[in-house]
């Protein structure tokens, strides 16, 4: 019996030992590599992590993980080490945070189940380069032990993904522009604005904060004539970084009476002829070259002054044949200008 627990007791000592030197030896191993290929990128795309574990380490299983700004870490993704100890991973972002792989030790833990892991780590993994090894999604896997070696943490700032799927820009003047969407990921309160471009400056004109859905609208009471360049901004807050979404361009117009002419083959007062096809009007006054925007009854066309005239009671335009056939307008009625 004694011999007996002497061998026990030996025994346990020795597995007390290893497992010692083990924990030992995973403290003093160097710490792996990481490069991320852009360390700032859009909402939705992909973050590539690429680096070594060293050539000791081929085969051995390494973790990818994640964490918010002062959030906890979560392992998103999973792969071997090549031949050489290389690795590869890719891994799509909707928040910023911190990026880190470790060396797995073989203790089992499930991986990347909670909601946040699951909704920020999103996307599949990828090869890495020659002799790399190859990362996989985020399932029941083995994860990196507190006592395994980790590599360094590398930030990835993440932008916001602004939709603006409902445009009003198209308005007589005096009348309300509206812009409405969402800013992703969703979150209440977050500071969007619209700007247009005046002067060579962007100029803010509305702003509004969005739902617990995320979403928003954006109205402003065009007061001019004419087009400015417009767009939706969102400032950045600790989970997204500044992210910007041109909208096209916020027209304002005026009534005019015009006619319609078709004299092809003539000679045009800016020089030319008149041709089937040329999107062009007559004005008395307005420079030659001069473009503007001309809607009627829903359509909307981009012509040039090239011809004077006309010189028939209160009408202001002549339209060519080619710009009226794109309106459906004949004859004489009123249209809307932007000049």
């Amino acid at each position: 019996m004694r011999f007996g627990t002497s061998r026990r007791a030996a025994g346990a000592l020795l597995t007390i030992g290893l497992s010692s030197a083990a924990a030992t030896a995973a403290i003093a191993a160097p710490a792996p590599d990481i490069r991320v290929a852009d360390t700032s990128i859009r909402y939705g795309q992909a973050a590539v992590v690429r680096g070594t574990v060293g050539a000791e380490n081929a085969g051995r299983q390494v973790a990818l993980e994640y964490a918010t700004p002062g959030g906890e870490w979560r392992v998103i993704r999973t792969g071997v080490a090549g031949a050489d100890g290389r690795y590869g991973f890719a891994t799509r972002l909707r928040r910023t945070g911190v990026l880190r792989v470790g060396l797995v030790d073989g203790v089992a833990l499930r991986v990347g189940t909670s909601n946040d892991a699951s909704r920020e780590g999103s996307g599949g993994g990828i090869a890495s380069g020659s002799g790399g090894g190859t990362a996989s999604d985020a399932s029941p896997a083995v994860a990196a032990s507190p006592a395994a070696p980790r590599s360094a943490a590398r930030r990835v700032t993440v932008a916001a993904r602004i939709a603006a799927p409902f445009r009003r820009l198209d308005v007589r003047a005096g009348e309300e522009a509206v812009v409405r969407g969402r800013v992703g990921p969703w979150r209440a309160g977050r500071l969007v604005r619209l700007e247009l471009l005046e002067a060579g400056r962007w100029r803010r004109v509305a702003s509004d904060r969005t739902d617990a859905r995320g979403r928003y609208a954006l109205s402003h009471r065009a007061r001019f004539v004419g087009g400015r360049y417009a767009r939706v901004t969102f400032r950045g807050d600790a989970a997204n970084a500044r992210s910007v979404k041109r909208v096209g361009r916020l027209h304002g117009y005026r009534e005019a009476l015009a006619s319609r002419y078709d004299m092809y083959g003539g000679p045009l007062g800016c020089g030319g002829r008149l041709g089937y096809n040329a999107l062009v009007v007559a004005h008395k006054t307005l420079p030659c070259g001069t473009k503007l925007r001309i809607r009627y009854r829903g359509r909307t066309v981009t012509a040039t002054v090239r011809d004077r005239g006309p010189y028939v009671g209160g009408r202001e335009f002549d339209l060519a044949g080619a710009v009226a056939r794109r309106l459906g307008f004949d004859g004489v009625g009123r249209i809307l200008v932007t000049r």
